[in-house]
C-alpha cells in the first residue's frame, strides 16, 4: 500500500510540475500540494508509527483528526448536556455569568428529565421575596487568633506554571474586585499574586515551593517571611489532590521557565515530580504537630488540610487523635477524584480516589461525631461551577467551595484538553509568551469578577425559591431524583 500511495504522489507532483510549467495558473494547484508531498515523504522514510509509513500522508492526517478527537466530538458529535470532563450547557453556563450576557434560556432545558440521575430542588410555594445573605463565613478555630472572613465561593488552586501569569494576574485582579480569595496552588505566591492585592489561600504541597531548602526540605524562616504578609489569609497544607490522590504532581519541562524555576528554587526546563508525600511529617500525630508550627509561624492565622478521601480508618485514626489531643486544623478541605489537575498521571486520574459526594459525606459524619464541627470548617472542591452546584455542596455540609475549572472558563478556556502540554490555545495553560498575550487581562479579571458576583447572585436566587432565607438553613433544601419502579 505505501509504495502504491508513494507512487500517487510523485507522479501528482512531477504532473503538476509540468503542468505549472506549461501553464502558469498550474502554480497556485503546484504550491498548494507541496506540503502534502513534504509529509509524504517524510511518513514513508520515519520509523516510529506503523500507520503513517503504510499510509503516508493519510496516516498523519489520522493522527491530527485523532489528536483533535475531543474538539471534534465536543463541536459536531456530541449533545450539548454530554460533553466530559465539562459539557457544553456548564462551559456555556460559565459564559453567560461571566459575560453578563442575556440569564436566559428559550425553549425549554434540553436535559432528560426521566433519566435516572435526574435531580431537581424542591421550590416553596411562598418563594421569599428577598434574603438578607452576605454568603460569607468566618474561617478560624479557637486555635486561630487571626480567624478570616471568606467568602463561601473561592478560587480553587492552580500554581504558577500551572497556568500562566496573565491567568493568575486575571483571576487575582477580578478576585479582588469582588472581595474573594485566590488559591495560590502549591506553585509558590509570585509577582502576579502580590500586586492585585486580593486575599490569598497560600497553599504548601510536597515539594515545599516558597518555603523549601536546597535540598527540597521545609524552611521555616522562607515560610514566616510570606505566610505572615497581610495578603495571605490563610494557609492550606495539601494532602492530596483529586486527580491525583497519593501520586504527587507534575510540572512539565516545558511549562517550567526560568521564572518559575526561580520561584520554586528548582531547576529550569526539566520536569518537576514533586513527591506523593511530606518530608515534614509521615504519621498523624506529626501532620498535627506541623499544622500546631505552621499556625505559630503564620502568627496565628488559619490553617487547614486538603485531601482526596483515601483510608477511612486512617482518616479515623485522625479524628480520634484530634480529639485526644485538642489539637486540629482550622479548616479541611475536600476534594473529589473528579478535580482537575493541569498534569495527572495516567494510573491516578480514573480510578484513584473517592468522588466528592462520597469524601464529603464522610467527613462531615466523622465531624459530628468528633463534636468538632464547630471548629473546622469544610471546604468542597471538585467539578463546582453552577450556582446549583454550590447549593447542593453547601446542603451536602459544605461551608464554602473552590472552584479553579469553573474559573478557567470565566477567563475563556475552551476545554482543548492541552494543559499539559504547554499549547493551551487561549493562553491560560502555557508558558508560551505568543499565546498568553492573547489572554488580555483587565477583561478576563472583570469576568472572573462577573462569574463570581452573579453565581452568588444565582444562588440567592435559588435559596428564594426554596424558602431559603440564610446559610445557616442550607441543609433544609430539599432535593428529589427519579425513583426506577
Amino acid at each position: 500500500m505505501r509504495y502504491w500511495l508513494m507512487g500517487i504522489y510523485i507522479f501528482v507532483f512531477f504532473f503538476l510540475l509540468i503542468e505549472s510549467l506549461i501553464h502558469w495558473f498550474v502554480w497556485g494547484a503546484f504550491v498548494l500540494y507541496i506540503p502534502i508531498f513534504i509529509i509524504a515523504v517524510k511518513d514513508f522514510f520515519q520509523k516510529e508509527d506503523n500507520v503513517k509509513k503504510n499510509y503516508p500522508f493519510l496516516g498523519s492526517i489520522n493522527k491530527f483528526l485523532e489528536k483533535q478527537r475531543h474538539v471534534i466530538q465536543e463541536i459536531l458529535l456530541q449533545k450539548s448536556w454530554e460533553g466530559r470532563p465539562f459539557s457544553i450547557l456548564q462551559i456555556n453556563y460559565v459564559k453567560k455569568k461571566s459575560k453578563e450576557e442575556l440569564q436566559s434560556i428559550a425553549f425549554g432545558s434540553e436535559m432528560d428529565f426521566i433519566d435516572e440521575d435526574y435531580y431537581w430542588i424542591e421550590h416553596s410555594l411562598f418563594p421569599l421575596r428577598q434574603i438578607d445573605e452576605k454568603f460569607r463565613i468566618d474561617i478560624g478555630s479557637s486555635l486561630c487568633t487571626k480567624p478570616y472572613n471568606s467568602s463561601i465561593f473561592n478560587v480553587g488552586a492552580m500554581s504558577f506554571g500551572s497556568i500562566s501569569s496573565a491567568a493568575v494576574s486575571a483571576l487575582c485582579e477580578g478576585a479582588k474586585k469582588e472581595g474573594f480569595a485566590v488559591n495560590t496552588g502549591e506553585g509558590g505566591i509570585s509577582e502576579y499574586h502580590w500586586n492585585s492585592g486580593c486575599d490569598l489561600i497560600w497553599q504548601i504541597g510536597t515539594g515545599y515551593f516558597g518555603c523549601r531548602d536546597e535540598d527540597g526540605n521545609f524552611n521555616k524562616e522562607l515560610f514566616k517571611e510570606q505566610a505572615s504578609k497581610s495578603n495571605v489569609k490563610m494557609i492550606e497544607l495539601k494532602i492530596s489532590q483529586g486527580a491525583k490522590p497519593g501520586f504527587g504532581a507534575i510540572l512539565p519541562a516545558s511549562k517550567n521557565t526560568e521564572e518559575i524555576a526561580k520561584i520554586r528554587n528548582i531547576d529550569a526546563s526539566v520536569e518537576v515530580h514533586s513527591p506523593g508525600h511530606h518530608s515534614a511529617f509521615s504519621n498523624a500525630k506529626e501532620l498535627l504537630d506541623f499544622i500546631g508550627e505552621l499556625r505559630e509561624l503564620s502568627g496565628g492565622k488559619p490553617v487547614g488540610i486538603k485531601f482526596c478521601l483515601g483510608s477511612r480508618d486512617e482518616i479515623q485514626e485522625l479524628f480520634e487523635l484530634m480529639v485526644s489531643t485538642g489539637s486540629f486544623p482550622d479548616f479541611i478541605v475536600v476534594e473529589g477524584g473528579e478535580g482537575g489537575s493541569g498534569a495527572a498521571d495516567l494510573d491516578s486520574v480514573h480510578h484513584v480516589g473517592a468522588p466528592l459526594h462520597v469524601g464529603l459525606d464522610f467527613i462531615v459524619r466523622k465531624l459530628a461525631a468528633s463534636g468538632l464541627d464547630k471548629e473546622i470548617k469544610i471546604i468542597s472542591t471538585g467539578k463546582i461551577v453552577t450556582s446549583t452546584d454550590l447549593a447542593l455542596n453547601l446542603k451536602s455540609g459544605a461551608d464554602a467551595c473552590y472552584s479553579a475549572r469553573g474559573m478557567m472558563f470565566a477567563l475563556g478556556c475552551v476545554q482543548s484538553l492541552k494543559c499539559n502540554t504547554n499549547k493551551c490555545p487561549t493562553g491560560i495553560t502555557t508558558m508560551n509568551p505568543a499565546r498568553v498575550k492573547g489572554l488580555v487581562v483587565e477583561d478576563k479579571a472583570q469576568k472572573v469578577a462577573n462569574y463570581h458576583r452573579n453565581l452568588l447572585e444565582g444562588l440567592t436566587n435559588i435559596y428564594k425559591a426554596a424558602g431559603i432565607d440564610n446559610l445557616s438553613c442550607r441543609e433544609n433544601i430539599k432535593i428529589s431524583k427519579i425513583r426506577k419502579g
